[in-house]
């Protein structure tokens, strides 16, 4: 399933995991009443991430947890595709996928054909009409669908801040530049195309 791996990429398992980051300051720009993904550091992104799956707070994903946000985004999955999205995130095989190993698997050596693949499948979960952009309606209906309180304006300016040509849209090509950002590992993307 491409969109788990765009959130929890396969990885090697004989490796143990890094330490857990160091925490890093929020950044003074970000009000809490819009998200501001772009302004956020990468490893602040994936807590955001990280806590939208862990719906009841208990500092790790279970299954359950992890088939309900497949199931607002429209794709539900089924209970072998569950049980093999655990078993390449669950390092410790404790049943549950924890912060580090969440931030572990979306940091470490990822494949750069794999995590072009998986961007491609991340952005048509946001392209709803299948015209190849997303707009400020689909960026809200996602949004809201995984618990995003965002209004159609704080809508409309992430994706200003994203939209390089000023169509007012995102393309794939702008999906691309800000999920990849300055710490993104896979450097030869671009080649891979």
């Amino acid at each position: 399933m491409g969109l788990m791996r765009c959130i929890l990429p396969r990885r090697n398992k004989s490796k143990p995991p890094p330490p857990p980051p160091s925490p890093s300051p929020s950044p003074s720009s970000t009000s809490p009443a819009t998200p501001t993904l772009a302004a956020e550091t990468p490893t602040k992104q994936l807590e955001r991430v990280f806590n939208k799956f862990d719906s009841n707070g208990d500092g790790r994903i279970s299954s359950s947890e992890l088939a309900a946000i497949f199931r607002c985004l429209g794709h539900p999955p089924t209970d072998e595709e569950l049980e093999i999205m655990m078993g390449e995130a669950d390092f410790n095989g404790d049943g549950y996928i924890s912060l580090e190993e969440f931030l572990d698997l979306n940091t470490n050596k990822v494949d750069a054909k794999a995590a072009l693949e998986d961007l491609r499948h991340a952005f048509s979960v946001f392209d709803m009409d299948r015209n190849g952009s997303i707009s400020v309606d689909e960026l809200n209906k996602v949004l809201r669908s995984i618990g995003e309180g965002a209004t159609m304006a704080q809508c409309k300016k992430m994706i200003d801040g994203v939209d390089q040509d000023g169509d007012g849209f995102i393309s794939f090509e702008e999906f691309k530049d800000m999920m990849m950002g300055p710490s993104f590992t896979p450097a030869s993307i671009d080649r891979v195309e």
